[in-house]
């Protein structure tokens, strides 16, 4: 079994930063979370001029509450691994 990691990105080359959104069982959930993040995204860095990127307001984005961007916008992926263990029972 394996787990869907959504994973948000900015930057170029050394100055590049990517961290993790959001995990799903399923991949098609994981998929439907990238499409929505990085429409939002894409939204959100259209309503402000290149050199005002920083000013977009934490938590803007409700798909990436965390939403890091530059001047190289934002944009989203899937890492996928296997799942090593299962969740402990509740006693």
């Amino acid at each position: 079994m394996n787990i869907y990691l959504v994973m948000g990105t900015t930057g170029e080359y050394s100055d590049s930063v990517d961290w993790p959104v959001m995990a799903y069982f399923t991949e098609k959930k994981a998929q439907e979370h990238v499409l929505n993040a990085d429409h939002k995204a894409k939204e959100l860095y259209g309503m402000y001029p290149r050199h005002e990127e920083h000013r977009i307001p934490k938590g803007a984005n409700e798909f990436d509450p965390q939403m890091q961007t530059d001047y190289s916008g934002t944009s989203y992926f899937i890492y996928n691994a296997p799942i090593g263990d299962k969740p402990e029972e509740k006693k």
